[in-house]
């Protein structure tokens, strides 16, 4: 492995990583290499709960869930096993006057970029999902084409496909330990031995602020701990396959789970600035979260739990992602708190900016670096998880 030349070296082998060697690989870049300090699919992504929606908040976010579900979808034709996505249907609810006013704005923008929503009142929202409360809520956004993906799923079937890939190496347990700059590209110095490359991607997810370090690059990247439970069942009333519901300013949401269902929690938490991914749990936070949860979904309640954990979400200030090249050769990729939602997509279009130099549809204002100068940062997802405290 020492002194071994490749087109592009990738640091980091979750979701997000993978798809840009996939991406890279399809636009016919040469000798490529992925490199992960544990296992391709571990960290954050096989922490994750696999939500994906097209139901965004800014136009970028529209087209990174819109497109991310449909390159899940692409993939398991491609590797001719299950895709690991299931359609459920997803209503985003509205909790305020103001919420329901700009969410249904929101249709629109939906509308025009092809993906299918609509706002649903709670008198049609009680009688498409009675076993909801709908009086806590003013009423949803809601397209049929969202679900989720299973995340083992979802990470088995990107890994085989570079695995797959003669141009793509993958070296596992093989922390990086160093970047420098060279004539020509760039040194990386890992656990196994040196590589050489003409170009780096620093994929590190919740460790991307530490791994940009590295470089001297200030990439705003911290964790915030969020935690997933899965109900072993659930009771009567709440009929399988049932649609997923987020209520977003609540800071939870509800999908299909096996027998059951699984249950996102999170709440405005101090950031996480160590160089980790799994995160201890607040049982207290958690079984008082839950009754809140249960009190508005009743089958929940009086459920078996048959896992929990928690794990670092890869955030940035304004839950947008981050594609770009920090420096001339090095370019950084951070899903925003929507990794498994937008790795695909992301993946690509950090692919399609290293080969060809642009970003298609995405705005380079919403995933620059650039925007996260002073007084710079100008559009925020609405639609998403509770970030963590600076």
């Amino acid at each position: 492995m020492a002194g071994a030349g490749y087109d592009a070296v990738i640091v980091g082998g979750g979701n997000l990583g993978l798809w840009a060697a996939r991406g890279l690989a399809r636009r016919g870049v040469g000798r490529i290499a992925v490199c992960d300090r544990g296992w391709f699919g571990g960290g954050a992504t096989s922490r994750s709960a696999g939500m994906v929606r097209a139901q965004g908040g800014t136009a970028t976010a529209v087209v990174l869930g819109r497109d991310s579900r449909e390159l899940y979808r692409d993939l398991g034709d491609e590797t001719g096993l299950d895709d690991g996505f299931t359609r459920t249907g997803y209503y985003v609810l509205a909790e305020t006057a103001e919420e329901a006013a700009h969410f249904e704005d929101l249709v629109d923008l939906r509308r025009g970029l092809g993906v299918r929503s609509d706002w649903i009142d709670p008198a049609e929202g009680q009688r498409r999902v009675p076993w909801l409360d709908w009086s806590a809520f003013r009423g949803a956004t809601f397209d049929p084409d969202d679900g989720y993906v299973h995340p083992p799923i979802a990470a088995r079937n990107i890994t085989l496909a570079v695995a797959r890939t003669p141009e793509i190496d993958l070296f596992e347990r093989c922390e990086v330990t160093g970047l420098a700059p060279r004539s020509g590209g760039w040194t990386v110095e890992t656990a196994h031995g040196r590589l050489e490359a003409a170009q780096v991607v620093l994929a590190g997810g919740a460790a991307g602020g530490v791994l940009a370090a590295i470089v001297g690059v200030a990439l705003p990247v911290c964790g915030g701990r969020h935690h997933v439970v899965a109900y072993a069942g659930v009771g009567a009333g709440m009929t399988r396959p049932f649609p997923q519901i987020f209520a977003v300013g609540r800071g939870f949401y509800v999908r299909p789970e096996e027998q059951g269902a699984l249950v996102g929690l999170s709440r405005r938490e101090p950031q996480e600035t160590a160089d980790r991914f799994a995160l201890p749990i607040d049982r207290a936070f958690v079984d008082g979260r839950l009754r809140e949860v249960e009190a508005l979904v009743p089958p929940l309640a009086g459920q078996p739990i048959s896992r929990l954990w928690a794990a670092a979400v890869d955030y940035t200030p304004d839950a947008l992602p981050v594609i770009d090249e920090a420096a001339p050769g090095c370019f950084v990729a951070s899903g925003g708190g929507h990794g498994m939602m937008w790795g695909p997509a992301i993946g690509e279009a950090l692919a399609a900016l290293m080969v060809d130099g642009t970003l298609g549809e995405l705005p380079p204002e919403e995933v620059g670096l650039a925007r996260f100068a002073a007084d710079r940062v100008t559009t925020h997802e609405p639609i998403s998880l509770q970030a963590p405290m600076a």
